[in-house]
């Protein structure tokens, strides 16, 4: 079984998620802010804006990565100005989280998506994990 993720993030040092939010009239799923704890040994490097589309900060997960891409360019088309202004200063990416429970398959890209996310301008970065699926808890 394979499920997808899919988030735009914007990351960098000198980031202010706040002001993020409040250009692109959008409210994250995720913000981390540099300085902040990320486990317990460890701070954030760096901070961070997320985006992927829900409306309740719950994590969003698709059948199809284009789909969920689909979907989330959707939401951000109209804001691509903006998000291609931090593209200048800070680090721009489509995240999409890949979770498979076998080591076949995996996502298939039509043209028109890939024109899409072209004309976006923004890199994609693929995450594969694993999770057996006979695994307990």
């Amino acid at each position: 079984m394979h499920t997808y993720s899919v988030q735009l993030r914007i990351s960098g040092a000198g980031l202010c998620p706040d002001e993020i939010t409040d250009r692109i009239g959008l409210e994250p799923n995720q913000v981390r802010r540099k300085g902040q704890p990320r486990n317990t040994k460890e701070l954030w490097s760096e901070s961070m804006w997320s985006y992927d589309g829900s409306a309740d900060g719950s994590i969003r997960e698709w059948s199809s990565l284009e789909e969920g891409l689909s979907s989330v360019m959707d939401a951000l088309w109209p804001k691509r100005a903006s998000i291609g202004a931090y593209a200048r200063h800070f680090h721009v990416v489509w995240w999409c989280g890949h979770f498979q429970s076998s080591f076949d398959g995996g996502p298939t890209f039509s043209v028109a998506l890939l024109q899409r996310l072209a004309e976006f301008g923004v890199p994609l970065y693929l995450d594969n994990y694993f999770s057996d699926a006979d695994e307990t808890e």
